[in-house]
């Protein structure tokens, strides 16, 4: 019986290390699909049965859009003057 619990810790213990050696990748800060970290909270509304994903991504796309907006109208403004 003590053999039998000897191979289970043995592999265990293999399996845990060889989950352990993976590194995360980095993320581009600079990516093409650079969501908002304020917008991430909205994936939570996969909970109550909307997509959350596509809610964030459209999330996004209207606040990059209104920032564009902000940008021009300041760059008129500064231009004006």
């Amino acid at each position: 019986m003590s053999f039998m619990k000897w191979i289970t810790t043995v592999v265990l213990a293999t399996f845990l290390l060889v989950g352990c050696k993976e590194k995360p990748q980095a993320i581009d800060p600079k990516g093409k699909n650079e969501a908002r970290q304020s917008t991430k909270t909205l994936e939570a509304a996969d909970i109550v049965g909307y997509d959350g994903k596509q809610l964030r991504k459209t999330t996004d796309r209207v606040l990059h859009a209104n920032d564009k907006h902000n940008q021009d109208s300041q760059k008129t403004l500064d231009d004006n003057k």
